[in-house]
């Protein structure tokens, strides 16, 4: 009995050794084909291009986008990720507007902006965050600020725009988190609809090795939950962890 169940422990500890491998050359490859994602994107999204009439608030998003530095192409893609063009859209989190700027982002771009001063006294209120014209103005302004801070990088930017500047700067790239990495798609996904640009295979070849990866690790963890019963079981043959 022993040496059947040290027989399968065996072999368990080779596929996970192979599971592991297979793992981190397809985590490579997707990274790989990422990357050429952004590389390409990086260099379309510099194109100053405005956004046609029949985009909903075109004159608002091709005016405060070239403001900001930034693509107004890019500026509607974000607010079609954000809120769908819904001007009074609100998140969970409390972000507001086409935009979906929250309290705390609208108060530290607006410092400089300061877009109200002559159409009230104090702080900003929910009026101001869902006036699609003042919300346009704060969310691409931000939007420029950080592509600004990374350096003209937009990928980081949206990422950042979802996410944070602090943790882009921690993990040195786009967050690992789902929300961010699936925004960040979906916003590049939106630019290239916008920009009535053909989409490059190699968004699809990053996403099916994602899928591969994806089943990969669940491969692996079922394998080490295996690998970790029979461990178990071998210490019960054995009454010891000494199973030679």
């Amino acid at each position: 009995m022993r040496r059947r169940w040290l027989s399968i422990w065996y072999v368990l500890i080779i596929a996970l050794f192979l599971e592991a491998a297979a793992f981190w050359v397809t985590g490579f490859v997707a990274s790989s084909y990422r990357n050429m994602v952004w590389e390409k994107f990086n260099t379309g999204v510099k194109e100053m291009r405005d956004v046609d009439a029949k985009t909903p608030y075109a004159d608002l998003i091709n005016r405060f986008a070239r403001q900001a530095g930034i693509s107004p192409e890019i500026a509607a893609g974000v607010i079609q990720a954000e809120s769908s063009f819904q001007p009074r859209a609100l998140s969970a989190s409390g972000a507001y507007g086409l935009m979906q700027v929250i309290p705390g982002t609208w108060r530290h771009v607006n410092k400089d902006l300061k877009i109200c001063s002559n159409l009230h006294i104090g702080e900003c209120t929910k009026d101001c965050y869902f006036n699609p014209e003042l919300n346009i103005r704060i969310g691409t302004a931000y939007l420029g600020q950080l592509n600004k801070q990374f350096s003209g990088d937009m990928v980081l930017a949206i990422a950042a725009y979802n996410a944070g500047p602090n943790a882009v700067k921690q993990y040195g790239g786009v967050p690992p988190y789902d929300e961010t990495t699936v925004y960040v798609k979906r916003v590049i996904n939106y630019w290239y609809k916008i920009a009535s640009k053909t989409v490059p295979d190699y968004i699809t070849y990053a996403e099916r090795w994602d899928v591969v990866q994806s089943v990969l690790g669940w491969l692996f963890t079922t394998t080490a939950s295996l690998a970790i019963y029979v461990c178990y079981r071998l210490y019960r043959v054995s009454r010891s962890w000494r199973w030679r």
